[in-house]
């Protein structure tokens, strides 16, 4: 693990396709690599079909829950703030690590778009929310994590993704339900690269983010990326992937909310806080019966789901 902690203008690829495991290997390079100043690290990555919500969100608002577990795609919450976003093999992850003082978003996705531009013949442009569009379709998404002494900013690329999945998955039954000041994403329609260029294809874009990263970095050495298997690093980074898998994390991490039900003139009120239902209001049977106060939110999110079809027998 020495080898790839060390500083200086490179590149890591995972060839891991786990949505946590990648996760966790970004978090622990961020930890313990060894910083410069005026270097940075690039790290790509993708995954198999998974939504990864961003720190301070919602599940239940971001996605359907429900249609994630029945499909066993993942859903992951990142240690990043920031909206949703789906990812899936025809999806690229870029994380740009560098120390606080050189951290810079802007000029990360310059770089990418300029890159991009040229060698594919695009107009992308970056808007001031830091995403990246394509006229009017969004390609790209920013989210960051800030600490004292290190700074990663990292974003998706669209090029060949199911974008029929990534509508299924990101359209919420719960949205309109749930009252909360957790971050909401903000929506917008979205493009595939290979959908305006055909010859675009993740083989030749991952190529192509590799020569110009180290060129924009001044990097004489050509070769100075590796592909990594962060199961050879299962030990280090084992403590970050298990709390990411963890129902504590993802659910009981979510801000407090509320969520509303109205059936007829009848309001039911469900208050949340840390994953626990902590009150019911509107309904003396449902908090005297499986929904009561002390349970896990995401524990009885179906039977919750089923109040809406006016079953208060549950």
């Amino acid at each position: 693990m020495q080898a790839i902690l060390r500083g200086g203008n490179r590149v890591l690829i995972s060839r891991s396709t786990n949505v946590y495991t990648n996760l966790a290997l970004e978090r622990y390079l961020a930890e313990n690599i060894k910083h410069e100043d005026k270097t940075r690290l690039l790290i790509l990555w993708r995954n198999k079909p998974c939504v990864v919500i961003g720190r301070y969100q919602n599940p239940f608002a971001e996605s359907d829950v429900s249609y994630l577990a029945e499909n066993q795609i993942d859903l992951a919450r990142r240690y990043s703030g920031g909206g949703t976003c789906y990812h899936d093999l025809g999806n690229l992850n870029m994380t740009i690590l560098t120390t606080r003082n050189d951290y810079n978003r802007k000029k990360n996705l310059q770089w990418v778009v300029n890159t991009l531009n040229q060698a594919y013949d695009l107009n992308l442009h970056i808007t001031d929310r830091d995403d990246v569009f394509l006229d009017k379709y969004k390609v790209t998404g920013s989210a960051s994590r800030l600490e004292r002494l290190y700074a990663y900013h990292h974003f998706t690329l669209l090029i060949n993704a199911d974008l029929k999945y990534l509508r299924r998955t990101l359209k919420s039954p719960d949205q309109s339900n749930i009252q909360s000041k957790a971050t909401m994403s903000v929506r917008s329609s979205v493009l595939n690269l290979s959908d305006r260029n055909p010859k675009i294809t993740y083989e030749k874009t991952l190529e192509l983010l590799i020569k110009s990263f180290l060129q924009w970095n001044n990097e004489s050495n050509m070769s100075n990326y590796d592909y990594i298997d962060p199961l050879l690093y299962e030990e280090q980074i084992k403590n970050f992937e298990s709390e990411l898998k963890s129902e504590k994390f993802l659910f009981q991490g979510t801000p407090p909310f509320v969520y509303v039900i109205k059936i007829g003139a009848q309001t039911i009120e469900i208050t949340v806080d840390n994953g626990i239902i902590t009150d019911i209001k509107g309904n003396d049977s449902i908090s005297e019966n499986k929904l009561c106060r002390g349970q896990l939110f995401h524990s009885v999110h179906n039977q919750i789901q089923q109040l809406k079809t006016n079953d208060l027998s549950v």
